[in-house]
């Protein structure tokens, strides 16, 4: 990445989180930017304005210390003992910084295949801002934001409880075919009420009280204590499918499903949204890592955690029609665009987006459209873009 882009992500000005739950996302934009090309001069601005006030319209926060006050926790027991209670964040950095240069000769590869194998069992705290921190990191090969992305990932980690798996109890083919599956039981057995509604947990003791007022954090935390068997019952191509066809399936099946939740202005879902981008976050976390039986274990922990943000979105799971729809409206028999598509007019709308979300996206759809035989499902949701939700203090029902 260019020279002003590393400066920008080793910036240590600005704390992981603003109003008390929402995740800072300002290098994730700026990682986005560069890798679209953006002139530096549009890099910078984003960082000028985004620091200045969000598209949120409120004001992200500087660090509460300064980085010679910080002293770094104690040891890998404090680390452990930290995960999910959203402590000292600056404390933990400090820390990995320590361990870096002290066991891992300053190795920051090193240091991620050595902590963040076990943490990719909370990769939906923060609505998986964490793992998008951290992937997105390495994906800009920083060394501090991939720091940052570690540290937020044990400060934020929320998940299924994987002891509640249950391997291959359901006989599948394909990510899309277990979706549609769980579409009939939570319509037929309505379990918007007989699951989502009855989820419970006690915020001043099991979770963080600021997240009431979050709105949809709060309901998901809720979702993944309490487990439905839809989200443990784990369906065979988990285990049968090779690497490479697991994250080709699940990236296809989020594209489908992301374009299946438009809203009626052809607006992108924000929380699906999240699950391309935390997705490709993890892959690129899993690369480091790997190991195979590590990024399977991963891979689980995704599928479960989208089972469960579904579930839990105000508008409820999409239905089996609405799937079926949309996969006939975009077949995979429908690829090779690359001599009549045009990339430019997406990317330059993506390159002045103010929302870092579709400026993510249309990276990321890019990315996969080249890999993976030019798709036309990919392209078409690097054009279905977002909004901003409504998520201030002023109303705190996020409406999926």
């Amino acid at each position: 990445m260019k020279l002003p882009t590393q400066k920008l992500l080793s910036d240590k000005t600005f704390f992981i989180e603003f109003q008390g739950y929402l995740t800072n996302h300002l290098k994730h934009a700026i990682v986005a930017l560069d890798k679209l090309e953006a002139p530096p001069e549009r890099i910078q601005g984003y960082w000028d304005h985004y620091s200045n006030l969000t598209p949120y319209n409120l004001e992200i926060e500087k660090n509460p210390k300064s980085w010679d006050q910080v002293q770094p926790i104690s040891d890998k027991k404090e680390w452990k003992h930290l995960r999910g209670k959203k402590e000292k964040w600056q404390e933990m950095c400090a820390f990995l910084e320590q361990e870096k240069e002290e066991h891992y000769n300053g190795d920051t590869t090193k240091l991620v295949q050595a902590y963040s194998p076990d943490l990719l069992g909370g990769i939906a705290g923060a609505l998986t801002h964490g793992i998008i921190h951290l992937g997105w990191g390495i994906d800009a090969g920083n060394d501090w934001m991939t720091t940052e992305g570690l540290a937020y990932l044990n400060f934020c980690y929320l998940g299924v409880d994987e002891s509640k798996f249950h391997d291959n109890a359901v006989e599948e083919q394909s990510p899309m075919e277990s979706i549609m599956r769980v579409a009939d039981d939570y319509h037929s057995q309505n379990l918007k009420e007989a699951w989502i509604a009855k989820s419970k947990l006690q915020y001043d003791t099991d979770f963080h009280p600021e997240l009431v007022v979050a709105g949809f954090q709060w309901q998901l935390a809720k979702v993944l204590a309490s487990p439905h068997s839809v989200a443990t019952n784990l369906p065979t191509w988990l285990n049968t499918y090779a690497s490479e066809d697991l994250w080709k399936e699940l990236y296809r099946t989020c594209v489908w499903i992301y374009l299946g939740t438009r809203d009626s202005d052809n607006h992108g879902n924000f929380l699906v949204l999240h699950s391309l981008t935390s997705l490709w976050g993890l892959e690129k976390v899993c690369q480091v890592i790997n190991d195979p039986e590590v990024e399977r274990k991963a891979l689980k922990q995704f599928y479960a955690n989208l089972v469960c943000l579904l579930a839990a979105s105000s508008g409820g799971f999409p239905t089996r029609s609405m799937l079926e729809q949309i996969q006939s409206e975009v077949p995979l028999s429908n690829t090779d665009e690359k001599e009549s598509f045009d990339w430019e007019p997406i990317v330059a709308a993506g390159i002045q987006e103010e929302e870092e979300h579709n400026i993510k996206l249309v990276y990321v759809m890019k990315a996969l459209w080249n890999r993976y035989g030019q798709w036309h499902g990919f392209s078409e949701a690097a054009s279905t873009f977002t909004l901003t939700p409504n998520i201030g203090p002023s109303d705190a029902e996020f409406k999926a």
